[in-house]
């Protein structure tokens, strides 16, 4: 009964928690793009996969209201996708996790819980304490007024493709423009006035390439990958720290190819030395390495489904089918008991 009672109330939470996001996600696409905003504000390919679910269950349900629109029928993965294609929404959701990587993993976890409930399966207390942390964190961050920046991104026709780069590269780069423009106004007045101030106009196009160097800082705190060389030594010589180091760098520069559908160029060339070797197979139980084997092995086969055509959408429904938000997590665990960043 103790279960059962879990359950119910983690399928109230969790039920509350998807209406309250589709508002919130709602309202801001109404707000930005008028009328059309399921046309210019949904990512067309989610577009096209929500409205057949709603297609679906029009033809099993002979009393579906009229008044329902494509947000009705999106789970928290499908918002999670709206909210990556435009900048004003990720800026107003990012307060809930340290960046939109993790901000995808925890609307991944909510789906999962949703799925969960949805099959009957047990519900643990740390995924009820989730959900209510979860929740409590929304309440704050939508409790202040929408960012500012809102209006200015109406116009934006990116893809959802473009999930975490675009969402942080676009904010500072909107006022860019309109600032670049006046430097060049003022170097020729120093020019022009007087012929010996020459070395002025160095130090203009000094104030002009600041401005892209803190685009170009957050990056650079990622560790230099590993060379193939410094791999295998380090597996003959037993360095598991430095094995996982560039185990981690191969994954976190897959991982986001993986959930976008962009893996049919990747290469897992780490792994593919890591796992023929003696270190791993001494390993595997004592680091408990299993995780590492279950990414690149759903690594594989969506590089398999995308290379015969699979959608984007399909290959997310499979990912969800096969839980690669819990082998995100675990993989998180793993490298931070034995990374070094």
């Amino acid at each position: 009964m103790a279960k059962l009672d879990t359950n119910l109330d983690a399928c109230q939470r969790s039920s509350d928690l998807l209406l309250r996001l589709r508002k919130i996600v709602r309202d801001s696409l109404r707000t930005t793009h008028g009328k059309n905003w399921e046309v210019t504000g949904i990512p067309a390919e989610l577009r096209e996969f929500l409205a057949q679910r709603q297609a679906r269950e029009a033809s099993i349900n002979w009393n579906l209201s009229d008044s329902v629109d494509a947000i009705d029928f999106a789970g928290y993965v499908n918002l999670y996708d709206i909210i990556s294609a435009a900048p004003h929404l990720l800026q107003r959701f990012l307060p809930l996790a340290p960046d939109a990587h993790m901000l995808r993993i925890r609307f991944l976890e909510l789906d999962t819980i949703l799925n969960r409930i949805a099959y009957a399966r047990p519900i643990s207390e740390a995924d009820l304490g989730f959900l209510v942390s979860f929740e409590e964190r929304l309440k704050r961050t939508t409790s202040a007024p929408p960012p500012a920046v809102e209006a200015e991104d109406a116009p934006r026709p990116f893809r959802a493709d473009r999930a975490e780069p675009a969402a942080a590269a676009n904010p500072p780069t909107a006022p860019r423009p309109t600032a670049a423009p006046q430097p060049p106004a003022a170097a020729p007045r120093p020019v022009a006035a007087v012929t010996e101030p020459e070395p002025e106009p160095a130090p203009e196009p000094g104030p002009a390439a600041e401005p892209a160097a803190p685009a170009a800082a957050p990056p650079p705190t990622a560790a230099p990958a590993l060379a193939p060389q410094e791999i295998e030594a380090a597996l003959k010589r037993g360095d598991s720290s430095t094995v996982l180091t560039a185990i981690y760098q191969e994954v976190t520069s897959i991982a986001d190819g993986l959930w976008n559908g962009s893996v049919i160029a990747m290469q897992s060339r780490t792994w593919e030395s890591v796992r023929e070797s003696q270190w791993y197979r001494n390993h595997f139980v004592k680091l408990g390495l299993k995780p590492i084997s279950d990414f690149f092995g759903l690594f594989d086969t969506a590089k398999e489904k995308m290379q015969a055509g699979t959608s984007r959408t399909d290959l997310q429904e499979f990912l969800k089918e096969h839980n690669f938000v819990q082998v995100l997590l675990a993989l998180k665990d793993l490298f931070r008991h034995h990374v070094r960043r």
